[in-house]
């Protein structure tokens, strides 16, 4: 065999074991929901809601097995039906048939300041096989859980393109200690008039009786100082907070127009002073580190 055919053999023979190779590691057809990973319970009864297609979603507890009949997308904004089946544990499993389909959960509480659902996100585990596990980090309390199970913008290898979403009547009950967050963000309008920031803090535990900051942008060797309040449109749930203020387009024109600008924020909250540094930029929220931490 002269040297270029040895050369192809080679080059052929390479392809054909890359492509056994890959085809080991892609799946190339829908999940088997009896092909269950670890620690996904085997429920003795099944329950339907509707009637749902092969890909639509099914929901496990340890005691109960749910086929949910997929609702219109725009479900998701209109809200609960009242029909909808109910479950109780702190941890649920949805099997997801197609592959390349990703799984999204929204927990909606009540709308106790009339501005919406308080609304919160679980943990989501990918236990593999099509299967996911819901975990409630939130309030014991009982949510309207969103489910949806979709596509990427391209065809998934050896799946099909589409979704399917349910609404799940979900009560947990353990309360889980969920840490405070914060963000800051700095916008500026694109007509020149100026612009404005926003301090949102999340999940505190104090009581927010009583509530000062005072925000300053360093823009070369000039800064500008602003005080931040709560502003007439905000509307937080108990436990979140909006502080705002504007900023005319001269104080905007003293930052310069580097995208990136640096920040110190001083917050009064209860009898207790917090403090955070950092970097700002327009195009996304910074996350302040606070001293002492938030409550």
């Amino acid at each position: 065999m002269s040297n270029q055919a040895a050369g192809r053999a080679a080059a052929i023979l390479a392809v054909a074991i890359g492509t056994i190779a890959l085809s080991g590691c892609i799946s190339l057809g829908p999940k088997t929901v009896d092909d269950t990973p670890d620690g996904v319970p085997s429920p003795a009864s099944t329950e339907t809601a509707g009637s749902p297609a092969p890909d639509d979603l099914i929901v496990r507890t340890a005691d109960t097995e749910l086929r949910l009949d997929s609702l219109p997308e725009e479900a998701g904004y209109e809200g609960m039906p009242d029909d909808v089946p109910a479950i109780t544990g702190d941890d649920l499993y949805v099997f997801v048939r197609q592959d390349g389909w990703m799984l999204f959960a929204e927990q909606r509480g009540g709308d106790v300041v009339g501005c919406g659902m308080d609304v919160s996100e679980p943990e989501i585990t990918d236990l593999g096989k099509g299967w996911w596990k819901v975990a409630n980090r939130s309030e014991a309390d009982t949510y309207a859980l969103w489910l949806q199970a979709a596509s990427g913008p391209g065809l998934p290898i050896g799946g099909t393109v589409g979704s399917s979403q349910a609404y799940v009547k979900w009560t947990t009950e353990t309360t889980f200690d969920v840490p405070a967050t914060s963000s800051l963000d700095l916008t500026r309008y694109s007509d020149g008039d100026g612009g404005s920031v926003e301090l949102h803090l999340r999940d505190l535990t104090t009581p927010l009786n009583a509530v000062k900051a005072t925000v300053a942008f360093r823009g070369g060797e000039e800064s500008v100082d602003l005080p931040l309040s709560i502003p007439d449109w905000a509307c937080d749930q108990p436990g979140d907070l909006t502080l705002f203020s504007r900023l005319s387009p001269e104080q905007m024109a003293t930052l310069g127009t580097d995208d990136a600008v640096d920040y110190d924020v001083e917050l009064f909250l209860d009898g207790t002073t917090y403090t955070a540094a950092g970097t700002v930029d327009a195009a996304s929220s910074a996350e302040p580190t606070w001293t002492p931490a938030l409550p």
